[in-house]
C-alpha cells in the first residue's frame, strides 16, 4: 500500500520541479529568440512549469510502464492480475514492489497537478480534474487491494501521448505553431494517442473482458465494479478527446 507519507513527499518532490522550471522559463523568456513574434511570455511564465512537470512525469512513467508491460506479459494471469501475498513469489517484485514506485509517482503528480489546476483558472479544464480525480481513486483502489498490475500497466503507457502534447503545448505558447517542428508533432501526437489511448487501452479492456471472472478474485465486487467503470469512464473520455484531436487535424488541413 501506498503510505501518505510517501504521497506528500512526492507530491512536494513534483513541486520542486516545478518552482525550479519557473525560474528556468522566466531567463529563457528573457533571451533573444526564444519567444517568436506569435508567441506569448506571460502565458509561457504563467502556465509552462506545469506542462514542464507534466513533460518529465509522462516520459518517466511511460518509460516505466513499457517496461512492466513487457516484464508481466511473460507472468502467469494470476500474477497479472493480482499482487502474489508470498514475497518469494518470482512474481512478487515484478507486480508488486516495481509497479508500487510507479503508482507513487503517478498518483503523486495527479495530486500536485490538480492542486495547480484548482488554483490557476487558465489551467483549468473540466474534463482534465474528472480524470485525475477519477484515476487518483484508481490508482488508489489498486493499491489498497493489491490488485490489477498488468492494466495498470498498460493503462500507464497512454501517458506516452502527452508527452508529444506537451511539446505541442510549448510550440504554440512561444509562436512555432507554423515551424515544421509543429508540423511534425500534431500527426505525431495523434498518432501516438491513438496507439496508446485507443488501440492500447482497448486492448486492455478486451484483456479484461476475456479473463473477466478472475478479476477481482478475493476483492469486494462493488470494489471490482467500481474500478471496471472508472476504466470504461476514462476510454470513453479518450474517445471523446481522439474525436477532437482529428477534428482539428482536419481543420488545420483545411487552412493550409
Amino acid at each position: 500500500f501506498i503510505s501518505v507519507h510517501d504521497v506528500l513527499l512526492a507530491v512536494a518532490a513534483w513541486e520542486v520541479v516545478n518552482r525550479g522550471s519557473a525560474v528556468a522559463l522566466a531567463a529563457l523568456c528573457r533571451r533573444r529568440g526564444f519567444i517568436l513574434a506569435a508567441g506569448d511570455a506571460s502565458k509561457v511564465i504563467a502556465q509552462g512549469p506545469s506542462y514542464v512537470v507534466s513533460f518529465f512525469h509522462a516520459l518517466l512513467v511511460t518509460t516505466r510502464g513499457m517496461w512492466h508491460v513487457a516484464r508481466l506479459l511473460q507472468a502467469p494471469l494470476s500474477a497479472q492480475l493480482k499482487i502474489p501475498a508470498d514475497p518469494s513469489d518470482p512474481w512478487y517484485a515484478a507486480s508488486g514492489s516495481e509497479i508500487k514506485l510507479t503508482n507513487l509517482l503517478f498518483v503523486s503528480f495527479l495530486l500536485n497537478d490538480l492542486g495547480h489546476m484548482l488554483l490557476s483558472p487558465a489551467l483549468n479544464d473540466t474534463a482534465l480534474v474528472i480524470h485525475h480525480l477519477g484515476f487518483i481513486g484508481a490508482s488508489f483502489i489498486c493499491a489498497s487491494y493489491r490488485f490489477l498490475p498488468l492494466p495498470f500497466s498498460w493503462l500507464i503507457c497512454g501517458e506516452a501521448s502527452t508527452i508529444l502534447l506537451n511539446v505541442r503545448w510549448g510550440l504554440l505558447a512561444s509562436g512555432r505553431a507554423e515551424t515544421t517542428a509543429m508540423r511534425v508533432v500534431e500527426p505525431a501526437f495523434a498518432l501516438l494517442f491513438a496507439l496508446a489511448r485507443v488501440i492500447g487501452y482497448g486492448a486492455g479492456l478486451a484483456h479484461l473482458w476475456f479473463h473477466r471472472e478472475r478479476v477481482g478474485e478475493g476483492v469486494p465486487s462493488g470494489v471490482v465494479r467500481s474500478l471496471l467503470l472508472l476504466l470504461l469512464a476514462g476510454y470513453a473520455l479518450n474517445l471523446s478527446w481522439m474525436r477532437k484531436i482529428v477534428a482539428m487535424g482536419r481543420s488545420r488541413k483545411r487552412r493550409a
